[in-house]
């Protein structure tokens, strides 16, 4: 917890040390400010320039070059200063010509930055044109001496310097705009990072509109803001790019590297719905048309010497195990489709009543040969607006179910409420029932969970599996409560209309 505040306390410590150097040497702390800034903006450029071939994301590429230049320009700003010596001209207008082209050239390309985030970058170009842009601009101020007058000795800042800082302002709001428009492609911490330091280059700006002494207590403010915002910049760029190269300058390297496990990942869950899809065709599938044959013959061989009901029973075997095996054809190639994407979703108004009847019709045979009812219950008035072949789907399975792990002579409620703005689908039967450790099973194909029908039938464990992909395409839920021997009760829900 403590080594949360050290960064701060030190930095808070450094900054009332420099308060102190500003009173006793304004000159002293105004280079020590100058020369923290430029060797932050050097930083930045060596970082980017050694790192410009693995650069997918040119952002710091083309901010590196940019401060390489504000770097050379607060250099200049730095010698001119009023103080130093350096030039022949010891006045204020010069170092403050070079701070606001420094700012302007800084602004500028934080700016323009963001538009080149997967944009292609001639690095020579562009260090042509920058090299170009600043020779210009210093002529103008050194060779020419046609640039705006900035500070007049006696008055103060020119109107030229106070609406360049507030253009300046405008440009960095802009900076921080074109940040947030692309906030996906940084890293969040560095994304923040950025925009308090630009923030803070803001307020540095406003600060130095309003002084009239170089040497005055809002040029101070103004140079200790610069100070953060450097800081912050050393802080988003420098120090992240050496420390945690991955989170910036191979940022979009390791959202590849992400979008590729993922890949990986569905591609071995495809894999394994592939082994489990052709486990079916070849077990689950030939099993019923292997005991279909087997009837068959057995009718053709022996027909004459069989009675007429031992016939009829054989006649009702072989409807069921094709009934059996039709509904398997169907769930497989629904399934199939639901795996591939082919399947589409139409989705209309359609009353509870017809969905169930027409779900329920095809499987009395089946319920018949057990002694099943079904008891449904339903307004006959009470729509859903969903697709119509998906819930047939649904609930056909879920009957079958029902029937499969009933007991004879029993009965099976299919009953349909209003449950806010969703329609909740009940089937409850009263069989075999499951233990409640097993009920996430179901639902799950790589857990290739099965049971005996109260009659020995067998399954293929797909139904719910398709079930729950169709309630979910139908934007509904479904969810199974059930205790061994105490029977089950499936519930899903679909919107209303």
């Amino acid at each position: 917890m403590l080594k949360k505040y050290i960064p701060i306390s030190l930095g808070i410590v450094i900054l009332f040390g420099l308060f102190i150097i500003s009173i006793n040497n304004y000159l002293l702390f105004h280079s020590i400010a100058e020369v923290f800034s430029i060797i932050v903006a050097y930083g930045i450029f060596i970082i980017s320039w050694n790192c410009r071939q693995n650069l997918e994301n040119k952002y710091l590429l083309l901010l590196g070059i940019a401060y390489f230049f504000v770097g050379c320009l607060d250099f200049l700003h730095t010698l001119a200063y009023k103080g130093m010596g350096v030039f022949a001209t010891d006045e204020s207008n010069l170092p403050t010509q070079l701070w606001i082209t420094a700012r302007y050239l800084e602004s500028i390309s934080l700016f323009i930055a963001p538009f080149f985030l997967k944009r292609k970058l001639n690095i020579s170009y562009v260090f042509l044109c920058y090299c170009i842009l600043v020779s210009i601009v210093l002529s103008t101020i050194f060779y020419w001496h046609i640039f705006p007058d900035s500070f007049i000795e006696g008055t103060g800042l020119t109107l030229f310097k106070k609406l360049s800082e507030l253009v300046i302002s405008l440009i960095f709001c802009g900076a921080i705009l074109q940040l947030s428009r692309n906030r996906q492609r940084f890293d969040s911490q560095v994304l923040r990072i950025l925009i308090a330091s630009i923030l803070i280059s803001i307020g540095a700006e406003i600060a130095f509109i309003f002084y009239v002494d170089v040497y005055g207590l809002s040029n101070f403010f103004g140079h200790i803001l610069k100070i953060i915002s450097f800081y912050l910049i050393y802080n988003a760029l420098v120090k992240t790019a050496l420390i945690r190269p991955f989170d910036l300058l191979y940022r979009d390297l390791k959202i590849s590297e992400n979008t590729l496990r993922e890949s990986e990942k569905r591609l071995q869950e495809l894999n394994a719905t592939k082994d489990r899809f052709f486990s079916i065709i070849a077990h689950d599938l030939r099993s019923p048309l292997v005991s279909l044959i087997s009837v068959i013959r057995y009718l053709i061989d022996e027909y004459k010497s069989i009675s007429d009901s031992e016939r009829m029973k054989f006649i009702k075997e072989i409807d069921l195990i094709s009934n059996r095996t039709i509904n398997l054809l169907d769930n497989l190639l629904d399934w199939a489709k639901c795996q591939t994407g082919d399947m589409i979703f139409q989705p209309d108004k359609y009353r509870v009543h017809d969905l169930l009847l027409e779900a329920t019709i095809p499987l009395e045979s089946y319920a018949r040969n057990k002694n099943i009812v079904f008891r449904i219950e339903a307004e006959n008035n009470l729509c859903v607006f969903v697709d119509r072949n998906m819930i047939i789907t649904v609930v056909r399975n879920l009957v079958s179910n029902a029937i499969k792990f009933s007991y004879p002579n029993s009965a099976i409620l299919i009953e349909v409420n209003k449950v806010k703005n969703m329609a909740e689908f009940k089937i409850k039967d009263t069989g075999t029932g499951i233990e409640s450790e097993n009920i996430e099973k179901l639902f799950k194909i790589e857990e290739h969970f099965m049971r005996l029908g109260t009659k020995k039938e067998k399954g293929t464990g797909l139904g719910l599996i398709l079930c729950k992909n169709l309630v979910n395409t139908n934007s509904g839920e479904i969810w199974l409560e059930s205790n061994i021997n105490e029977g089950a009760t499936f519930y899903f829900s679909v919107p209303l209309e």
